[in-house]
C-alpha cells in the first residue's frame, strides 16, 4: 500500500486546500491521517492515483514525500544527522535517498530511504516521526 505523506506549515483550511487540490485533479481520497505538532501539520493519504498525487502536490509547492521513507524528528544540532548516518553504516544499511523537509525551532524532519526499510524503523525507533 503506497502512502503520501504532506509536511506543512499548520493552518486553517489546510486539509480544505489539500483535499481541494487532489479533487480539482480528479484524484479520489482512500484514507487520511493528520496531526499537528507545534507549528507544523503531518497528512498522510492513501489515493486512487498515487504518482499522480504525488506529482500535483509538489507541484503546488507542498512538501510531499513518499510512504517508502521513514520520516524522523532530529534535534537540529552539529553531528545529529551525522550520527544517523553512521548508526545506519555500521548496521551495514545503504542510505539510498536523504531530504531534509523543514528546520523548525531546534528541530529537523528528514526524509531517508534504506535498502531495508523494517531494519532502519526499528534501528531509528526513537527518531521516527509517528504519523
Amino acid at each position: 500500500m503506497k502512502r503520501i505523506t504532506v509536511i506543512a506549515a499548520d493552518r486553517k483550511g489546510l486539509i480544505a486546500e489539500l483535499s481541494e487540490l487532489l479533487a480539482d485533479g480528479g484524484i479520489n481520497i482512500l484514507s487520511i491521517n493528520a496531526q499537528s505538532e507545534g507549528t507544523s501539520a503531518y497528512v498522510r493519504l492513501r489515493v486512487t492515483a498515487y504518482d499522480q498525487a504525488l506529482a500535483l502536490l509538489r507541484d503546488a509547492g507542498y512538501q510531499a514525500v513518499s510512504d517508502d521513507v521513514l520520516v524522523l524528528r532530529i534535534p537540529d544540532q552539529p553531528g545529529n544527522l551525522a550520527r544517523i548516518a553512521r548508526n545506519l553504516a555500521d548496521n551495514n544499511l545503504d542510505i539510498r535517498g536523504l531530504t531534509m523537509i523543514q528546520r523548525v525551532e531546534d528541530f529537523c524532519i528528514v526524509a531517508v530511504a534504506t535498502d531495508n526499510q523494517a531494519l532502519a524503523s526499528e534501528i531509528l525507533r526513537e527518531q521516527l516521526l509517528e504519523i
